[in-house]
């Protein structure tokens, strides 16, 4: 306790100099031996003051230097007493320089590095002994209000342990501690080891109700409260047999009738021997304190309460006989229980009949009796709990227990978790509805043929929804109907019963209820207008899913009963409707794909048609130019003049080769290329047969590739190479027994195609080769040339004839080819 000058209040303080003083008083009674007075006062003292070392020393002079020789005569140090037969020199050494001077100048000697203080102690004029303190802190300051008690005391202990023969110093002392201990507002006594009271002050006696005289001489159990008198030890016994200090708090009724609270601190003092030599009890009245906390905790409680009232779960608070002692308000809307009829109950109202909570019980207490301090937490999430009325409901119930003392506490948070439970039901629900019907469009995808989307189709659609039956109608726009076509789980038997539904009557249900029809009479108007004949067990549609594609109804998925109807959720519902969903795709891409392949089948059949009339055009044109072929040849030997029939020779030949080019393209696969290596190989070989020459001519055609040529650039092409091989065979190989023809054809960097035609024959002269073409075939060549978008090209001056062709590749080549194809 501070004042406002920020120093420590000086009443405390006088009280402990003042118990100190009236301590001195009892060193003069004859119940105890003077040793252990003196070590139960030196202790006193050093408590009081916060010493935790007294030492009284007698003065003596040391022998040739003079100075001062300090022998221990008692001595108390940290609550322990200094053996007798150690009692001896307490300091041979010279006093610091002044200290001397001091004391004999009667003046405390304060020390400089350590908390110590000496204070002289006279017999007369003459120094006779000193007493010695040191503080607990190494920052202690001894102020001059404990200096003045201290000298006090100093010549008390002078006069009776120094120079015993001074009584009267000692009686004069006690006198004046009697009468500081008399103005204490605190109640102040002390008591024998038997329990008897040796000294009381007046407020220990105004505090009893009694006068000095009649409490001095009482027992203590007689006139102080249970709570201090029942712990006395009164036997005697060692130090550690007991608590040398006891503090209780206890409340009596006052004289105006009104409790007071009260604080005692009993101490034990004990002497040398170890056994107890006195009681000192002191009390402090703590009502005021007592009463903020009791507002403090009241306001405390209050907040709590409030708070407790605020939260949305269910709060139920038992003591240790577990016993509900509170009850906030979101529990009496969860339970249905009013505070007042539940608080002081059993916890097992709150349970089911039959249900045991004694489980959660023993798990708390095993729980809370291995803490043996702190909280335990302890949480069950499936708990059946009863309402008031008697329904029940599941729960999670969150208990914090508590060990105090030796009883435990336990605070229940309790959580009704149906509506959580009913969420999380629904999300797994609808989880595995939705893994079904990715499992169901996947399968449905996997088929491309329409009866196999709808027989599986059905057979999801039983086994999802857990009916016996389940039936696919297609919307048949010419009758009017809904046709049964396919179904699962429908007896053979039972199979010829399933009517046609008029689409009437299904768009009108449609139109009212929607996607999902739940109309069990439908099916019975629609018994009733198909007049067919209806088995024992006939099967009855319980829920119709329409089948829409962009808005047009293409179908129905029904599921079927064959007993007694059942109803369907609404989630039973919506996943119906999404089966339905998944098959109006499934069967539209089914109905695309058998109309894509009728139409390549249509197409296909019309690609064969055409290519057969097409191959005949070629082969019927073939034919032609074979009979003009053979009237011209007719015609040719029916002439005597020679260049009249050799004329007439070259234009058989010529229409020879147009006539090859049809063949070439009806007998190959493709009716648009000609493959122009086996052309020209084939023109050679007929060329060389038609002239009939005695010499042998070899023929050879090198292509690096097969390359191609459409029907419109075969003819002009192969009317060049006839040309080229004619005049080779007249007039090339004339009078030679052998000669040799070489074609080659390869495709150049730049993608346009390249033809080398070659003899080893005589050659073509100069002249012929610079000037315009003379003849008729040269022109063909050149014009046919032109024709093709190419050049031609005659090599003078080597050996035989060389003509080099340069066509582009617009002619024909593998890619025209991939395409005509």
């Amino acid at each position: 306790m501070r004042n406002r000058n920020g120093r420590r209040r000086t009443a405390p303080l006088l009280r402990r100099q003042v118990a100190a003083l009236d301590r001195a008083g009892s060193l003069s009674s004859g119940s105890v031996t003077r040793d252990a007075r003196m070590y139960a006062f030196l202790r006193r003292l050093g408590r009081t003051v916060r010493a935790n070392r007294v030492c009284l020393a007698e003065v003596a002079r040391k022998p040739g230097t003079g100075g001062i020789c300090l022998r221990l005569r008692y001595e108390w140090a940290d609550g322990a007493a200094v053996p007798k037969g150690k009692v001896g020199c307490l300091s041979c050494r010279d006093l610091p320089p002044g200290w001397e001077d001091q004391l004999r100048a009667g003046q405390p000697v304060r020390g400089i590095s350590t908390p110590v203080i000496v204070i002289p102690i006279f017999c007369g004029p003459e120094l006779q002994g000193i007493l010695g303190l040191k503080g607990h802190t190494g920052r202690r300051r001894w102020r001059r209000l404990e200096t003045g008690a201290l000298e006090a005391v100093a010549a008390t202990l002078g006069s009776v342990a120094i120079c015993p023969c001074s009584c009267e110093a000692l009686h004069a002392a006690e006198a004046y501690y009697h009468a500081i201990v008399e103005d204490l507002t605190d109640p102040l006594c002390r008591l024998l080891p038997d329990g008897t009271i040796i000294y009381a002050n007046e407020a220990f006696c105004a505090f009893c109700r009694r006068e000095r005289k009649d409490v001095l001489g009482m027992r203590a159990h007689e006139i102080l409260p249970a709570e201090i008198a029942g712990e006395l030890p009164v036997r005697a016994g060692p130090p550690d047999a007991f608590t040398p200090t006891l503090t209780r708090e206890f409340r009596v009724g006052g004289a105006d009738g009104e409790e007071r609270w009260y604080r005692s601190v009993c101490r034990a003092i004990f002497d040398t021997g170890g056994a107890v030599c006195e009681y000192q009890v002191v009390g402090h009245d703590i009502t005021e304190r007592k009463r903020r906390e009791a507002r403090n905790t009241w306001m405390n409680d209050q907040k709590l309460a409030l708070l407790a009232d605020a939260a949305s779960d269910a709060i139920v608070v038992m003591d240790g006989s577990a016993r509900i002692t509170y009850w906030n308000h979101s529990a009496e809307d969860l339970f249905g229980y009013a505070a007042g009829e539940i608080i002081g109950d059993d916890p097992g109202q709150l349970f089911p009949p039959g249900y045991s909570h004694l489980p959660y019980v023993k798990d708390i207490r095993h729980a809370v009796a291995g803490a043996l301090q702190g909280a335990v937490r302890l949480r069950f999430p499936d708990v059946t709990f009863a309402r008031k009325g008697g329904s029940v409901f599941l729960g999670e119930l969150s208990i914090a227990a508590v060990r105090v003392g030796g009883g435990w506490y336990c605070v229940g948070i309790v959580r009704d978790t149906t509506v959580q439970r009913t969420r999380e039901q629904a999300l797994r629900e609808e989880r595995d509805r939705t893994d079904t019907l990715l499992r169901i469009a996947a399968r449905l995808n996997c088929s491309i043929a329409q009866d196999a989307v709808l027989d599986a189709l059905c057979e999801e659609t039983a086994r999802a929804l857990q009916v016996p039956a389940a039936v696919v109608f297609l919307s048949d726009r010419h009758r009017g109907m809904l046709v049964p076509a396919r179904s699962f789980g429908v007896p053979e038997g039972a199979q010829g019963c399933l009517p046609c539904i008029p689409l009437s009557i299904y768009e009108r249900e449609l139109h009212k209820q929607g996607p999902i029809i739940t109309v069990p009479d439908l099916m019975l108007r629609v018994d009733e207008m198909s007049r067919k004949s209806i088995p024992e067990r006939p099967p009855r549609a319980v829920a119709s899913a329409a089948i829409l594609y962009e808005g047009v109804l293409i179908g129905a998925l029904d599921v079927v009963m064959f007993d007694a109807p059942r109803t369907f959720s609404p989630g039973d519902l919506a996943f119906l409707k999404g089966i339905a969903d998944q098959a109006a795709l499934a069967i539209v891409n089914a109905r695309h794909f058998e109309e894509r392949k009728a139409y390549e089948r249509r197409l296909q059949m019309s690609l064969d048609e055409k290519t057969a009339l097409l191959k005949e055009v070629h082969h019927r044109v073939k034919n032609n130019m074979q009979v003009i072929s053979s009237l011209l040849s007719l015609q040719g030997r029916l002439i005597d003049n020679p260049e009249a029939r050799e004329s007439i020779r070259e234009s058989v030949n010529r229409v020879k080769s147009l006539a090859l080019v049809h063949e070439s393209l009806y007998r190959s696969e493709s009716l648009a290329a000609v493959d122009i290596g086996a052309y020209a190989h084939r023109l050679a070989d007929d060329l060389v047969q038609s002239y009939a020459l005695q010499a042998y001519v070899s023929v050879t055609v090198e292509t690096a590739e097969m390359i191609t040529f459409s029907g419109d650039a075969a003819i002009p092409l192969g009317l060049i190479l006839n040309e080229l091989i004619s005049n080779s065979l007249r007039h090339g190989f004339a009078g030679r027994d052998n000669g040799a023809i070489v074609i080659r054809i390869s495709r150049l960097p730049d993608d346009r195609l390249a033809i080398e035609y070659r003899d080893d024959g005589v050659g073509m002269p100069p002249d012929v080769i610079n000037r315009p073409p003379a003849t008729l075939g040269l022109q063909l060549v050149r014009i046919l040339a032109a024709q093709l978008e190419g050049t031609i090209t005659f090599r003078p001056g080597v050996a035989g004839t060389v003509v080099e062709l340069i066509v582009s590749d617009g002619a024909g080549g593998p890619e025209e080819d991939a395409c005509t194809a």
